[in-house]
């Protein structure tokens, strides 16, 4: 059966967690590039007006498929914010970088909630060719609006996702712990288990990769990665699919 690594990785638009006010960047570039996986699913990817998100120029060097889906408008700083006005520096939203086959199946909207700032949000739907096997990844970023936000847009995802048949993942930060993403997503399991936020001293895991199991995936090897400059760490899964 194939296997398929992939990771999953809120970059916080390549900022570190604010410190005396300031958010100061990291090389996003070398921490995609350093990343070991066949696939990374990027949360919070930052587009610059007139400029190349990141993970753009990574897919470039490594030949790799990019897509994107952009949530709205966005300022680095301060940094989390979406201008309701439109103006901004930029767009922030979700990628899929694949150095494997893949090609893009549809966006689905989990829908907003009250507060949250980032009104747009939804999931990513790509089709994996992993050795020849169809693999379904849905890639997400939810509301951070405890404790209603992530449950609320759950129930919306769960109602879209692809019906059992081909092996499936869901990918993504829930800002959500893991087992209030299991019972919204009823059949559906975590391929990882440890604490991924804050990244410098960590405490809860709400980065998730999720596999269904009537699929009959097998997890080989999971693991939290550590802090590559971001405030969430990212997390690892190799899979074996049927």
């Amino acid at each position: 059966m194939p296997e398929l690594t992939i990771t999953s990785f809120n970059c916080h638009a390549g900022l570190r967690s604010r410190r005396n006010g300031v958010c100061a960047p990291y090389d996003l570039e070398a921490a995609l590039l350093g990343i070991d996986a066949d696939v990374i699913v990027l949360q919070e990817s930052w587009t610059p007006d007139g400029g190349t998100a990141v993970v753009r120029h990574v897919g470039e060097a490594v030949g790799a498929e990019v897509f994107e889906l952009r949530f709205g408008r966005a300022r680095l700083d301060p940094w989390p914010h979406v201008p309701r006005d439109g103006g901004g520096l930029g767009d922030v939203g979700l990628a899929v970088l694949s150095r494997i086959p893949a090609e893009m199946q549809d966006r689905l909207s989990v829908g907003t909630v009250v507060g949250d700032p980032t009104p747009e949000r939804g999931a990513l739907h790509v089709v994996l060719d992993v050795a020849g096997t169809k693999v379904d990844l849905v890639g997400v970023h939810l509301s951070s609006r405890l404790p209603y936000g992530p449950p609320i847009q759950l129930r919306r995802l769960a109602a879209h996702l692809p019906p059992p048949g081909r092996p499936a993942i869901v990918t993504g930060d829930c800002n959500l712990w893991g087992p209030g993403v299991e019972a919204f997503l009823p059949g559906w399991r975590r391929a990882v288990r440890g604490r991924t936020w804050p990244a410098g001293r960590p405490h809860s895991q709400i980065d998730h990769i999720m596999v269904r199991d009537a699929d009959g995936t097998q997890v080989l090897h999971s693991e939290v990665l550590p802090a590559l400059g971001s405030d969430h760490r990212p997390v690892r899964a190799t899979l074996r699919v049927p």
